[in-house]
């Protein structure tokens, strides 16, 4: 296709895009940009931003220069490089302040000089209105992280997006899988295209095929109209296969012969459809031992498994704890102690981030702004989550003293006769709420203290 007809085909494309998108050549001057672009800008309508990246209230040049800087480049746009750039920013010649998701792309298309660059720009919530637990305080993208050895897996992961090999990412619950494989899509050639997604585990064999294929009317009882499926929806986008391992060994096959060559039948019918697609799957377990059993396919494991990302779990990323830790604490003013902190890094997070998502939002609900969160608030906070703290591999509790069992006793004692009502069993036994609290955990009435 020439320059020029490439270009006339990606501006069609950019422009039924919500967010705002434009296009770069490889000097840095733009070649097109989309309407919505001019409106998440607040322009007026019709302005057409020419030649620079300096566009109304936005310097995008300087944004693309300092990400590219912090991810190792010398030059955003100037220099092209298979490199994608996916970063925060806040837009603050808008009032009030925009923040915005802004991604940079190579794409697989000439001006006839160089390679084309499609950059994005999503509008996000502000800080201010989201609640204590949601994701602001977590990684700040899930490309990111302040782990060596995880960020260079992420890196990894991002160029093998940029070059079209399917990418599985496999980890345990609550690292983030799907959170990167969406990334990932962003980041790659393909993002001013689709992401259909679809979970393969929550649902019946026959309800996953056809929001798979997609099927005619009176392809199965209660298919009463034409249903288009993920495989076409995600045409030259990406799909996205959450929980691949959930799939059925017909389906598994079915799909094998759909990702080696591109064609595919709907239910119902015999009409031959053809797809383009990159390909991110996820799992939460090893697929290996679903290969050595039979229970997955040889063949579709070696589809999808063009590299395999091992997300590493929160214990294993102590950089991602503190970084999460600091966002927390200065998301809601308050100062984690020494204890706390120690707590927290002691833990052995089966839930992984999920998990520490939970407990900072239990744990700000109970902080005042510029209070000091000490250890007695991290333990009542996984209390509440209803979650025991324990470090990994921790020793055995030692055994009760004959004081320790006859203070177990009254205490028991007092929570039976008032229902568990902790203020009023307190106040029998002559102490504080806080003191029983404590009491309960030393003499382990509670799960999360091992001892002491």
């Amino acid at each position: 296709m020439k320059p020029d007809s490439q270009v006339g085909l990606i501006e069609t494309l950019i422009q039924q895009n919500r967010d705002g998108v434009l296009v770069v050549d490889s000097h840095g001057h733009i070649v097109t940009h989309n309407t919505a672009l001019v409106e998440l800008l607040e322009q007026p309508a019709g302005t057409r931003f020419e030649t620079t990246l300096r566009m109304g209230p936005i310097n995008l040049q300087r944004l693309l220069v300092r990400a590219a800087i912090a991810a190792g480049e010398q030059d955003a746009v100037g220099r092209p490089t298979p490199r994608s750039l996916d970063f925060r920013a806040e837009l603050d010649s808008i009032h009030p302040v925009l923040p915005v998701r802004i991604t940079s792309v190579l794409l697989n298309a000439s001006d006839g000089d160089g390679r084309l660059r499609l950059i994005t720009i999503r509008s996000e919530p502000p800080l201010a209105a989201t609640t204590p637990d949601a994701a602001d305080f977590m990684t700040v993208s899930p490309l990111e992280s302040a782990d060596d050895r995880c960020r260079m897996r992420l890196d990894l992961a991002r160029r093998a997006v940029a070059s079209g090999i399917r990418v599985l990412l496999v980890g345990e619950t609550g690292t983030g899988k799907t959170l990167l494989a969406r990334a990932l899509h962003r980041s790659g050639t393909r993002a001013a295209a689709a992401c259909a997604e679809i979970h393969c585990a929550s649902m019946p064999e026959t309800v996953l095929e056809s929001e798979l294929f997609g099927h005619t009317r009176g392809a199965f009882p209660g298919a009463s109209a034409e249903r288009i499926g993920r495989l076409e929806s995600a045409d030259g986008g990406t799909l996205l296969l959450d929980e691949v391992g959930g799939m059925s060994a017909r389906l598994q096959e079915a799909l094998h012969r759909v990702l080696g060559d591109g064609r595919f039948e709907r239910m119902g019918e015999n009409r031959v459809r053809q797809v383009d697609l990159q390909v991110i799957s996820t799992s939460g377990r090893d697929l290996g031992h679903g290969l050595a059993s039979g229970r997955f396919s040889q063949g579709l494991y070696h589809r999808l498994a063009g590299l395999v990302i091992a997300l590493a779990p929160l214990r294993e990323r102590p950089g991602d704890l503190d970084a999460t830790l600091e966002r927390w604490s200065r998301h809601i003013d308050v100062e984690l102690t020494g204890a706390a902190r120690d707590l927290l890094h002691r833990h052995d997070w089966p839930g992984n981030f999920r998990e520490l998502r939970n407990l900072l939002g239990v744990l700000g609900l109970h902080a005042e702004p510029g209070a000091r969160v000490d250890g007695d608030a991290v333990r009542e906070a996984f209390e509440d989550c209803g979650v025991a703290w324990h470090p990994p591999d921790a020793p055995p509790p030692a055994p009760f003293t004959e004081a320790e069992r006859r203070e177990r006793e009254a205490l028991q004692q007092a929570l039976a006769t008032y229902n568990g009502n902790r203020s009023q069993a307190a106040r029998s036994l002559g102490m504080d709420r806080t003191t029983l609290w404590r009491k309960l955990h030393r003499l382990r009435l509670i799960p999360g203290r091992a001892s002491g």
